[in-house]
């Protein structure tokens, strides 16, 4: 029986799922109640906690102590964040686990991009609303011997081949200590390089890092250069190229299904997974095991 994930075409009547490419350079930043914090939000659902966008952080601002409902994903473009585990700096991504409780500084401007997967607790006497579905309430941390952060800097991580000519792939993190069946991944296009037709089975946020980038969904071409976030629906075919030359930091909800040739190697990495960041198993999940 197959029972690898299947990407269901909208019913009659509704919208085609599609890729949305915003480019927020010019846009003001946006206040959060305390001076020294600002965002730059793409998409945020203060219901689920749900967010993806830039976070700004003046010199010497302090987040306040807080705790992480659910997982929290911060790319530092620059600067850094420190608390009592240590300094996550540019170039690093920085998990926080459900759980995570502490306090941050900026000792430089700081800039990272953030994509949060859950709802955030502050005390009563912090008022400011930096991440998405925060609330207010008396808190401990239940596991203080759990670090808050995990961090890891994208160069260390090992560069793998694809089956895509002139792409290449970091697998950044499997969310390892999670209950979700998600992917973190980096992925390089050397000029010219065209990924084929595939068929997202769940969301897929994008931060290009660098290059450019052309995306292609039904009828629809999008274009997208370093600096820009972009959403792509479940359910959405597409394709995307790269004239100059790519680099992509992907969150992936679940597997892509390539349209023609064989389901493995998946794009985003969802046919291998590993133990610690560093350290890859090889081992597939079972949502992709044909039986």
């Amino acid at each position: 029986m197959d029972t690898s994930p299947v990407a269901k075409a909208p019913a009659r009547g509704q919208r085609e799922p599609g890729v949305y490419v915003f480019d927020v350079s010019d846009r003001p930043w946006q206040g959060v109640g305390k001076t020294g914090l600002a965002q730059k939000i793409v998409r945020r659902d203060d219901r689920t906690g749900h967010s993806f966008g830039f976070m700004s952080f003046d010199t010497l601002t302090r987040t306040g102590v807080h705790q992480h409902l659910g997982p929290a994903f911060s790319y530092f473009l620059a600067g850094g964040l420190t608390d009592y585990q240590g300094t996550t700096a540019a170039g690093e991504l920085g998990i926080n686990f459900t759980g995570s409780t502490h306090d941050a500084i900026a000792y430089q401007p700081t800039l990272s991009v953030g994509r949060m997967e859950g709802p955030v607790a502050y005390g009563p006497d912090i008022q400011h609303s930096l991440h998405a579905g925060n609330r207010h309430a008396e808190f401990d941390n239940q596991f203080p011997e759990h670090l808050p952060d995990l961090n890891i800097a994208l160069a260390s991580v090992t560069v793998t081949g694809t089956r895509v000519a002139g792409l290449t792939r970091r697998l950044v993190y499997d969310y390892a200590h999670t209950p979700h069946m998600r992917r973190v991944t980096q992925l390089m296009l050397l000029p010219g390089t065209t990924v084929p037709a595939h068929r997202l089975t769940a969301l897929v946020d994008m931060y290009v890092l660098g290059g450019d980038l052309t995306l292609t969904a039904k009828d629809a071409v999008s274009h997208a250069r370093a600096g820009d976030f972009v959403v792509m629906e479940p359910g959405t075919q597409l394709t995307f190229s790269s004239r100059y030359g790519a680099s992509l930091l992907i969150w992936a909800d679940g597997p892509a299904m390539w349209e023609e040739g064989p389901a493995s190697p998946e794009l985003y990495g969802f046919t291998s997974a590993h133990g610690d960041p560093l350290r890859f198993g090889n081992r597939a999940p079972k949502e992709m095991k044909r039986r």
